[in-house]
C-alpha cells in the first residue's frame, strides 16, 4: 500500500513529522498546523499549540506554536516548552462539587507540579482533556494563562497529542483574587461580629444568648438521637458582700476568674461553658449521665477553691466558693429545655440552703444516674 505523502510546514520545530510514527499521527499533526496556522493568520485571539510526549518519558515537545506564543514568552523557535515550564508559578484547577454545589479550587505550585505531571499526564490520557490556569512568570512581570486541550492517545506511537489553546484572563483572574481578598475581609468580619454577639464582654466566655440558643438546639439533636443531656448552674457563694467589701473592680476580676476555670476544664467541643447572668454560670453538657455531670460540676467547685481568691466575708470560709445545681433528663417531645433549667435551679438552691460551696444534683429519674 502506498503511503500517504505528509508536508512539513516551513517553521515547523517538532519531530513528529520528521520523526519515525506512524502515518495516522503524522496526518493528524499535519492537518492541526495547517488550521492553526490559518487561525492565527486571521487573527484567532487564542495562543493555539500542539504538544506531544511519549509513554515513560519525561519530556514534553511542541509539535506547533505559533508566532504569538514565541513573543509572550519571548524565547526563541524550539524553547518554547523549556521557557514556557520555567515560567510556570502556579496551576489551578477549578472543579464542580456536586455535592456542596460549589467549585472547588486545587492549587499547585511550581515545586508540587512537578512531582505529579506523571499523574497529570495519565489523567489528561484517561479523560481525554485537560483544562487549567497557569500563574506564568515573564520578563514584564506575571500574567494568567486559561489552558484548554483535547488530549488524543496514538497506541502505535505509545504518544500522546495535545491540541490545545491558551487565553490570557490576567485581568479575570485579578477580580478573582480581589474578590477573595474581600470574602477574607468579611469572613474576618462576620467572626469578629459573631464573637461580639456570642461572647460575654466581661468574662469572654458564651453570653446568655449563646447559652439559649445552644440548648435548644442540644434538646433537638439529643431528642431525636434519644441521647441524655446535663445541665449545671452555678452561683458565686455571697457575692454581693464581696462587691461591699473589694468593689466592683474585683468584683470582675473574680468572675474573670472564676470564667477561666470553665474555659480551662470544658474539653469536648459539644460542651458549653456561659455567663447565665451577673454572678451566675452554666454548662451544657450533652451525653452526660448525671453521675458525669456532678463529678464534672465538683471538679469545677475544687478548681474556683483553689484559686484561693480572698473572701472575709463569706459564709464558707476566707476564699470565694461558688454552689452547684445539677439536672439530667433525657428530651423529649412532652419537655422542654425551661424543664431542665428549672431543675438545675432548684438543685443549686438546694445547694446553697445546705451551707454552700457544694454540689446537689437532681436527675429525671434513677436511670439517668
Amino acid at each position: 500500500m502506498q503511503k500517504t505523502r505528509v508536508d512539513t510546514p516551513s517553521d515547523y520545530s517538532g519531530c513528529i513529522l520528521t520523526g519515525n510514527f506512524s502515518e495516522g499521527l503524522k496526518k493528524r499533526v499535519a492537518r492541526c498546523i495547517l488550521c492553526y496556522q490559518e487561525a492565527e493568520k486571521n487573527g484567532n485571539p487564542a495562543v493555539q499549540y500542539l504538544s506531544a510526549w511519549k509513554e515513560k518519558e519525561k519530556i514534553i515537545w511542541y509539535e506547533f506554536v505559533g508566532d504569538q506564543f514565541r513573543h509572550l514568552l519571548r524565547c526563541d523557535r524550539g524553547k518554547e516548552a523549556e521557557v514556557f515550564r520555567d515560567s510556570i508559578i502556579e496551576r489551578r484547577v477549578y472543579k464542580y462539587d456536586g455535592f456542596d454545589h460549589e467549585v472547588q479550587q486545587e492549587a499547585l505550585d511550581r515545586t508540587d507540579l512537578m512531582k505529579v505531571r506523571k499523574q497529570l499526564r495519565a489523567e489528561s490520557k484517561t479523560t481525554g482533556f485537560t483544562e487549567a490556569v497557569y500563574k506564568v512568570s515573564l520578563k514584564g512581570g506575571h500574567i494568567w494563562l486559561k489552558d484548554q486541550a483535547v488530549v488524543e492517545f496514538y497506541p502505535e506511537d505509545h504518544t500522546s497529542l495535545s491540541l490545545g489553546c491558551l487565553m490570557i484572563v490576567t485581568k479575570e483572574m485579578e477580580v478573582e483574587n480581589q474578590l477573595k481578598k474581600t470574602e477574607a475581609a468579611l469572613q474576618a468580619a462576620n467572626q469578629k461580629l459573631e464573637k461580639l454577639v456570642n461572647l460575654d464582654g466581661l468574662t469572654q466566655i458564651r453570653n446568655r444568648r449563646s447559652f439559649d440558643r445552644v440548648i435548644q438546639q442540644e434538646w433537638k439533636r439529643l431528642h431525636r438521637e434519644g441521647g441524655v443531656l446535663s445541665l449545671i448552674l452555678c452561683d458565686v457563694d455571697d457575692f454581693k458582700a464581696f462587691n461591699d467589701t473589694y468593689g466592683h473592680q474585683a468584683g470582675d476580676d473574680c468572675l474573670r476568674s472564676v470564667a477561666s476555670v470553665f474555659n480551662g476544664k470544658i474539653e469536648r467541643p459539644a460542651d458549653l461553658a456561659a455567663r447565665y447572668g451577673g454572678e451566675e454560670f452554666a454548662v451544657i453538657l450533652p451525653n452526660t449521665s448525671a453521675k458525669g455531670a456532678f463529678y464534672k460540676a465538683e471538679s469545677f467547685r475544687k478548681a474556683i477553691e483553689m484559686l484561693l481568691i480572698p473572701h472575709t466575708r463569706s459564709s464558707t470560709g476566707d476564699y470565694v466558693t461558688v454552689s452547684f445545681g445539677v439536672s439530667t433528663l433525657i428530651p423529649d417531645g412532652d419537655t422542654s429545655p425551661d424543664a431542665l433549667i428549672a431543675n438545675a435551679d432548684k438543685a443549686l438552691y438546694k445547694a446553697k440552703e445546705s451551707g454552700r460551696n457544694k454540689v446537689v444534683a437532681l436527675p429525671f429519674g434513677p436511670a439517668l444516674l
